[in-house]
């Protein structure tokens, strides 16, 4: 009888925990420590008093009510993170730690403001699905696995004066999202600062500050966003403009980095209005070449699943070769009308409007690149005319 009766416990032990159910208003106090999901039904508003502590094991808060929470720090092991379904502008975080997560913050649809948050050391701090709109505000951003913010299926969210640090693959990635702002934005030490990609990623981004990150900014597979007003110092790369994209460049400061702007596989962006300062290297092309992307552009992409979304599965889109068609094929990138800085205004007014520039890089300096044995002509930088003053004034 014994041994049955340990067999028979053993047995309700070993069976997962149902989910805890929220179903009408609550208050959580001090600390709160769950080894079971949390679900707070539609209609439902949990609210976490101000100094409590929430702890996950092996589970997540799924919120498909409302959630108020103002300085809550919410941890914990092996767990999911906290799942906004809907949620609406009477959900609020502020001021609150959320760190150790798979994800942070998902949301999924809704429009919740989230204001001086710190995400920390998740595997991705925020994302943003489902057409979700709302507010992310003064957060802070630091050391997440894969990514500080991840915006996509085309949310509107605005992202503004958050600061984004050590995050190892992309301080934030757009992906199919146009947010409503994204500005006053500071991203620092990043692997990539800023990821947008894929046609129809279109946003204007605008009055940010990038400093130290390996890239700036790259703007990737057909993307076409407009990047004004932006301040990219010490990088090793500021612009990376890759794989058929054509942004707008205008207005951006882009100061000391390795590479101030590279260009590079049938990319031709719009550059004008930019001032570059002090750049080892200005602006380079690197396997740019017009001629190659009229022969062998299109099969080079045919193999690609354009259709696959951004950190795998699929997306609900694909790219046409159409979408992806350049404005021009006529073997030049557009630089005209920037200002390249005291000491390169100077070289240029000594070797005149037909010299070759020693701070870019083009098919003056190299003729061609060979790509599957062939020899392809690389593109040329039109740079005339140039400013004869600056744009922009130096910030601290």
């Amino acid at each position: 009888m014994r041994l049955f009766l340990c067999i028979i416990l053993a047995m309700f032990w070993s069976i997962p925990a149902a989910a805890l159910v929220v179903d009408k208003d609550t208050l959580w106090t001090g600390e709160q420590s769950f080894s079971e999901d949390v679900r707070v039904l539609p209609g439902v508003t949990l609210t976490i008093a101000p100094g409590s502590v929430v702890r996950f094991t092996d589970a997540r808060l799924e919120i498909a009510g409302q959630l108020v929470a103002n300085n809550v720090e919410f941890s914990g092991e092996n767990w999911d993170g906290l799942i906004l379904k809907g949620s609406d502008a009477a959900t609020q975080l502020s001021d609150c730690i959320i760190k150790g997560a798979a994800t942070g913050i998902l949301v999924q649809g809704g429009a919740p403001i989230l204001e001086r948050l710190t995400l920390s050391g998740n595997k991705v701090g925020i994302a943003l699905r489902g057409k979700a709109a709302g507010r992310v505000a003064n957060c802070r951003f630091i050391a997440n696995r894969k990514v500080g913010l991840f915006l996509k299926d085309d949310s509107t969210t605005a992202v503004v004066d958050c600061y984004f640090a050590e995050n190892s693959r992309y301080g934030a990635y757009l992906y199919h999202a146009r947010p409503q702002a994204f500005q006053g934005n500071t991203f620092v030490n990043n692997a990539t600062g800023l990821m947008i990609a894929y046609h129809g990623t279109d946003p204007e981004v605008n009055d940010n500050r990038f400093e130290k990150n390996d890239i700036a900014i790259q703007v990737d597979r057909a993307a076409r966003p407009v990047l004004r007003n932006n301040l990219l110092r010490d990088n090793q790369t500021g612009f990376h403009i890759y794989r058929r994209s054509d942004p707008l460049l205008t207005g951006n400061r882009i100061e000391g980095n390795v590479v101030g702007l590279l260009v590079a596989y049938s990319s031709y962006p719009e550059i004008e209005g930019n001032d570059f300062v002090a750049n080892q290297t200005a602006l380079k092309l690197e396997f740019q070449s017009s001629a190659w992307e009229a022969l062998r552009g299109a099969a080079a992409r045919a193999g690609e699943t354009s259709s696959r979304s951004a950190f795998g599965g699929q997306g609900k889109r694909s790219v046409s070769e159409d979408d992806r068609r350049a404005r021009r094929l006529d073997g030049t990138v557009n630089a005209k009308g920037n200002w390249w800085g005291d000491v390169g205004t100077a070289e240029l007014v000594n070797i005149g409007t037909a010299g070759n520039p020693s701070f870019i890089h083009d098919g003056r300096d190299q003729a061609t690149f060979v790509d599957a044995g062939e020899d392809f002509p690389l593109d040329k930088v039109v740079h005339v005319p140039w400013s004869d003053v600056p744009f922009t004034e130096s910030k601290p």
